[in-house]
């Protein structure tokens, strides 16, 4: 019987072994498996744009001086700054997936999430009688954005690496309906050009600025790349309705455009803390400059000036400061002066160079 008795333990001790195991193997993969549905509609706290960047999903109300066009104001073209103009910018990121880095509980040093852009810009002219305050509207959307960070806590200088890739992007532009009229009365050679494309982008960020309560040196090269190929590239025209003299705009010949951002915060030292971030953002970018011409009235008669396609250096800063409130869930608002030189970045008027804006930007950031 004792015989019996060992036998049968032998049996049973490593069988029950086994199977708890196999249930604590099988607790940790739902575990897994949980944490991983967590990541649903969670966003991920880096990649996003800097104060600089043109363009991007911040939300921002912009006031200052910039140099008026006939194009738009109906009146003879300004070597100056000539009046205010307002900038609008709305835009946000809707999250798909979080996983990793930033995330609530986790204490891994690599992420990766996926998000969806969307922005609309808009540039008004609200005290020029002579002109309808909506010049033009730029709106961009697509999608997914595809992020990924790797932290480095035991560099000195260099905190973390994160890279992004936004996949297919569309943006398509268009000048206030007022202009096109007023164009179309005085017979103006060009109505509308349609501003439309989709593309790719790719940026590089060493020292991500994630964090609000330390001082951050960041770094970042972006790439786009133009996959359309439609009309003549950037843009379309139709001959028979958004022309009204014969015109010779060839297509297109270049495809991308590369940018280098810097961004400095400081959260610490003079007139600086964690609730009171000084920051300082600046963007070198080249870009094309659209091949069709421009066109200025003399003596009642439309004069054409020939615009030959290049890429051209622009040139954006901002200096202020981001202002957080005690609540992490609440966003944050802050104040800036803003710079600005180089092609006017709105739509179809991107083949006018020396674009000068300078002014003040409240700006509210997730």
């Amino acid at each position: 019987m004792l015989k019996v008795l060992k036998l049968v333990t032998c049996i049973i001790k490593p069988s029950f072994i086994f199977m708890m195991a196999l249930l604590t193997n099988s607790i940790s993969a739902q575990d897994t498996i949980i944490h991983a549905w967590d990541g649903f509609i969670l966003r991920s706290p880096y990649s996003n744009p800097f104060l600089s960047e043109m363009h991007s999903t911040l939300c921002k109300v912009e006031l200052g001086y910039n140099k008026s066009y006939s194009e738009f104001d109906l009146l003879e073209e300004k070597t100056k700054f000539d009046r205010p103009m307002v900038e609008l910018h709305v835009g946000f990121e809707a999250p798909i997936y979080a996983f990793g880095y930033g995330t609530k509980g986790s204490n891994r040093k690599w992420g990766f999430g996926l998000r969806l852009p969307l922005s609309v810009h808009v540039l008004e002219d609200m005290w020029g009688p002579e002109t309808a305050p909506v010049i033009n509207t730029d709106y961009r959307f697509g999608g997914p954005r595809m992020v990924a960070i790797r932290a480095i806590s035991e560099n000195r200088f260099i905190k973390n690496i994160s890279f992004s890739w936004l996949t297919l992007f569309h943006e398509c532009t268009h000048l206030g309906d007022e202009i096109v009229i007023y164009r179309m009365d005085e017979n103006f050679p060009i109505t509308r050009i349609n501003v439309s494309y989709e593309f790719s982008e790719f940026q590089f960020t060493l020292n991500d600025p994630i964090k609000s309560d330390i001082n951050y040196h960041s770094f970042r090269l972006g790439f786009l790349y133009r996959i359309s190929n439609r009309g003549l590239g950037w843009f379309s025209v139709r001959k028979d309705v958004e022309l009204t003299q014969e015109l010779n705009i060839p297509a297109t010949k270049f495809r991308s455009e590369y940018y280098a951002e810097y961004q400095f915060q400081r959260a610490k030292g003079f007139m600086a803390n964690k609730r009171f971030v000084n920051v300082l953002s600046f963007e070198a970018r080249n870009r094309v400059r659209y091949g069709y011409p421009i066109f200025k009235k003399v003596n009642g008669v439309w004069e054409t000036k020939e615009i030959k396609e290049a890429m051209q250096l622009n040139f954006n800063f901002y200096f202020g400061y981001r202002f957080h409130p005690r609540l992490e869930s609440c966003q944050s608002i802050g104040l800036f002066f803003h710079a600005y030189r180089g092609l006017n970045p709105y739509g179809q008027l991107r083949n006018y160079p020396s674009y000068p804006f300078l002014g003040l930007s409240l700006t509210y950031e997730p």
